[in-house]
């Protein structure tokens, strides 16, 4: 099963209370249900191929409403596809559609938003739409990426509220199935796998989060000590070239002495960085000499060679 998968998996277990439980069936039907008004009722139908999503369904409506739902499979004929579950009712649909204010009063279709107050019932709610249409891509094997597709504006705008409510920071992109609200930050993927209830992934998440950005860490510490040693040794490369010219051109005995010293400890340490030649001056020139110094020492030396070839 896919990381998705066990996320979902773990949601669709999670016992509540009779009020959260109605908020996840008010989600699941504004985000999922396909409602079509006949004379004396409605006829509510669910299509999905998560089979934790179908079971969830049938869950909530004989928890909270005992109705009895009509389940058709359609199997999957080969490896790659997956078995497709169709779930419809009608015993009480109307009823039902007008107890989660999805049918208002005068019985049109409803366009107010979710009227659920308690955190746990808006917990409820993004519970309930990502079971309908969420995906989350797997941690380890690619970015950060957390996506539920609403039907339209409308149930799209009540996911952006909720996830603005707990500090969430959700984009929105319009695709043909829907628009896509979507989080990409490590962080809040984390935090909105704790405010729906998924403790088990939020716990491989974290885990696995840990483990990439601790690599990722070393990754840059190591390129950039190989990039500044590479620096360095082409630094050095350098001076060395310009301390020859002046021996060949110039002599040392016109320098002055704190030049003749950078000299000496740069022919001593070919290799050695402006660190390790400040660190051994003393006992080398009998003198400490600090990196600074010595980059002013070689800046006055590249000066004197430019100086030199010119004339």
């Amino acid at each position: 099963m896919s990381f998705s998968g066990d996320v979902k998996k773990e949601l669709s277990s999670i016992p509540l209370n009779d009020c959260c439980l109605k908020a996840e069936l008010f989600s699941a039907v504004r985000m999922r249900a396909d409602i079509n008004r006949v004379p004396g009722g409605a006829v509510i139908s669910f299509s999905t191929t998560q089979n934790t999503a179908a079971r969830r369904i049938i869950f909530l409506l004989k928890k909270i409403y005992d109705v009895r739902a009509d389940l058709k499979i359609k199997s999957k004929k080969d490896v790659d596809e997956k078995s497709f579950y169709r779930i419809s009712f009608t015993d009480e649909g109307e009823a039902i559609l007008r107890d989660l204010g999805i049918v208002a009063p005068d019985g049109n279709m409803s366009d107010a938003g979710y009227r659920f107050e308690n955190d746990c019932c808006k917990a409820s709610i993004l519970r309930g739409a990502f079971l309908a249409r969420g995906s989350i891509n797997d941690p380890q094997a690619s970015d950060y990426h957390l996506e539920i597709t609403a039907p339209d504006e409308g149930e799209a705008r009540m996911l952006l509220e909720i996830l603005k409510e707990i500090s969430i920071e959700a984009k929105t992109v319009k695709r043909p199935k829907g628009i896509v609200v979507y989080i990409k930050k490590g962080e809040q993927i984390a935090d909105f796998l704790k405010y729906v209830g998924a403790s088990n992934a939020l716990f491989a998440f974290e885990d696995i989060r840990i483990k990439k950005d601790l690599s990722n860490y070393v990754n840059r510490i190591m390129n950039c000590d190989v990039a500044n040693e590479q620096k360095a040794i082409a630094t050095a490369a350098k001076q060395l070239e310009h301390i020859e010219f002046l021996e060949k051109h110039y002599g040392f005995v016109n320098l002055t002495p704190r030049l003749i010293d950078a000299i000496i400890l740069r022919t001593h340490y070919p290799d050695d960085s402006l660190s390790q030649l400040s660190e051994k001056s003393v006992e080398t020139v009998n003198r400490y000499i600090s990196k600074s110094g010595l980059s002013h020492c070689f800046r006055d030396i590249e000066r004197l060679v430019e100086k030199i070839k010119k004339e």
